[in-house]
């Protein structure tokens, strides 16, 4: 079904990318930072900072630590690349490139700088690794890269990431006429699961490039102008977007033909500025779903073909509130035919709330050390009451100094107001059955409890054994860049899981989670909504088990799945289940390479009647 409809500018928050950082982003001297000016980088002096900063990268190769750019602008006239340590699987992860604020810090490349000034033999200026995809927790955080005139093939940044990975608040731009692909993610194959939030690429002759047919991509807050080929290329490659800004006179979109790839893309504003007559907005030749996305300027909205097989163009330019390229739209108990969405001609959908921040404070008076209140840095003694003891100190910020491994195997409770429990890239391990319980009301002097308590930048190395996080409380719960929790929402207050490589156990009815980018690779069941109200950006999940029970009168609504069946799928089991609730799914993918695909996707029971679904749903509308 394709809804058309002329409407006003559509309201964004992709912009808020490029508001300035005005108190710089600093950390407690205890924390196991690696700034760079230990390594004679020199801020704002002109000299090539390119040996000074490699050295950092290599100072600890795989090693779960942060390398970080004070305020200032480096200069690099080389590939900063991340350490390859032992080499092979051991390569090139689990190092976080991070500034001080997207406008304070700066790698700048300056002009026609050797190596970089042939467009027909690109270089990055930054590279995190290739295949495969063993590449986990690399980030790029908080900075600027800026390509000076006459740097015809360069790359701002070729990234990669594997499980849990990210770019946030980063800007990659390049001088008018300057620079090849900003943000290229498809240098190598395998490369994601990841999520890139609040990017901005300005110039380039591609803004953003993503390739390949595994393992998914997700975006949020994208802002692209003054390309000069295209705004985003993709091909082969599942990519799943949230609010994209495109400012061009050039396509904004392009998902090349001859692949796999496919493009799932929400609350989008598209503007062209002087295009040519014959300029479409997107360029489709595969899968894609598109929801409320506004073109304005472009004289052809969206050319959707298929191997030159006319699907269907969209124009004139004015606000797509809900499209489908290909007709294959599934459901068990509505009518749903010939790609039509349903009988009414409206898809209900839940309402997106934005994931919330807490303030950074300043480390040296709000922020507490783990080790300071009794923890074993050695993991050999369980660090629980140690952590009890911080966040009953009446700290905001507990955090976990890099280095240090720290073992947890009973129950905490998180109260009062602590707002923030931050590894800094620290590690830890879980034995036996730990809890994390917040809970509400219940620090032992009193103290309030914050409104909103963030967990983030924490690996678990354990293995198998997870930390379950039970959410009981009726205050907001933010897990963010994180491995190896298990999370359990039983009350009343919202939850938001980001970039996190976990699952989610159970949501209960009256509570709402939105996550983004969630990767859930365990036998078994991954995620069980029972009653609540559950969106997800960008599932991707690998082994046998359902991805998502939905029960009790639950709502989930999925906007991009990668399931990832290469290890095989047991026949009859369903990809997804539902029984008395409801389902919706928008831009499903399989990758299977052992001839083992799924075979059951949906069984959808209503009241005592039971349907399945064989066929792999496209688009998949529940009761």
């Amino acid at each position: 079904m394709r809804f058309l409809l002329l409407a006003p500018l559509l309201l964004s928050s992709a912009a808020s990318s490029a508001i300035a950082q005005v108190v710089p982003i600093t950390f407690p001297a205890a924390g196991g930072i690696v700034d760079v000016r230990e390594y004679g980088a020199v801020p704002d002096d002109e000299g090539d900072d390119t040996a000074a900063i490699q050295a950092a990268l290599d100072a600890y190769p795989n090693g779960n630590r942060i390398v970080y750019l004070p305020p200032g602008v480096f200069v690099v006239r080389d590939t900063l690349r991340w350490p390859a340590g032992d080499g092979g699987g051991n390569a090139q992860k689990r190092t976080i490139l991070q500034g001080a604020g997207e406008t304070l810090s700066i790698l700048r490349l300056p002009e026609n700088t050797a190596g970089f000034n042939d467009g027909g033999k690109p270089k990055p200026l930054l590279w995190t690794g290739s295949a495969p995809a063993q590449r986990f927790r690399n980030a790029v955080r908080d900075l600027t890269i800026e390509v000076g005139p006459r740097n015809s093939g360069a790359i701002g940044l070729q990234f990669n990431a594997s499980n849990q990975g990210t770019i946030r608040h980063l800007t990659i731009r390049a001088a008018e006429g300057s620079g090849k692909i900003g943000l290229d993610l498809g240098h190598c194959d395998e490369i994601g699961p990841l999520l890139v939030r609040h990017l901005t690429v300005t110039g380039f002759e591609i803004g953003i490039s993503t390739k390949w047919p595994v393992n998914s991509n997700t975006f949020e807050h994208v802002l692209l102008s003054n390309q000069r080929r295209l705004g985003w290329w993709n091909y082969h490659q599942m990519v799943f977007v949230r609010d994209l800004i495109s400012e061009n006179r050039v396509p904004s979109i392009f998902n090349e033909k001859d692949s796999w790839g496919t493009v799932t893309l929400l609350g989008a504003h598209l503007h062209a500025i002087n295009p040519d007559g014959n300029t479409p907005a997107i360029h489709n030749q595969r899968q894609m779903y598109l929801r409320n996305v506004e073109i304005l300027g472009y004289r052809l909205a969206v050319n959707h073909d298929d191997k030159g097989r006319d699907k269907g163009d969209i124009g004139p330019p004015g606000l797509i509130a809900e499209d489908t390229s290909h007709k294959n739209v599934r459901s068990l108990f509505r009518e749903v035919g010939d790609g039509t969405f349903a009988q009414s001609g409206e898809v209900p959908h839940l309402p997106v709330k934005e994931t919330p921040v807490v303030p950074w404070g300043d480390p040296a008076k709000e922020w507490a050390n783990l080790l300071d209140f009794g923890a074993d840095a050695t993991g050999a003694a369980d660090a629980s009451a140690a952590l009890q003891k911080a966040i009953d100190s009446g700290a905001k910020t507990i955090y976990l100094p890099a280095g240090a491994n720290f073992l947890f195997s009973t129950t905490v409770e998180i109260r009062g107001p602590v707002q923030r429990l931050i590894g800094l890239e620290g590690r830890f391990t879980a034995e036996g059955e730990p809890v994390w319980r917040l809970v509400d009301g219940r620090h032992p002097q009193k103290l309030p409890d914050a409104p909103i308590v963030v967990i983030e930048r924490m690996t678990n190395q354990s293995g198998g054994a997870e930390i379950l996080v039970r959410h009981g409380s009726a205050r907001t719960l933010v897990i963010s860049s994180a491995t190896g929790f298990a999370v359990e929402g039983i009350g009343k207050g919202d939850l938001f899981l980001d970039d996190l490589c976990g699952h989610l156990n159970r949501l209960a009815p009256g509570q709402s989670a939105w996550c983004r980018q969630l990767n859930s690779e365990r036998e078994g069941l991954k995620c069980r909504n029972a009653g609540g109200k559950l969106w997800i950006l960008g599932l991707k999940t690998e082994k046998t088990g359902t991805l998502i029970e939905t029960t009790a009168g639950g709502i989930t609504e999925v906007n991009g799945v990668f399931l990832y069946s290469n290890s095989g799928w047991n026949a009859g089991e369903p990809a997804f289940t539902v029984a008395d609730a409801t389902l919706n799914l928008f831009g499903v993918n399989e990758r299977n390479f052992n001839r083992q695909p799924v075979t059951l996707w949906v069984r959808e029971r209503q009241g005592a009647e039971t349907r399945e679904l064989a066929e792999m749903p496209w688009i998949y509308l529940g009761r």
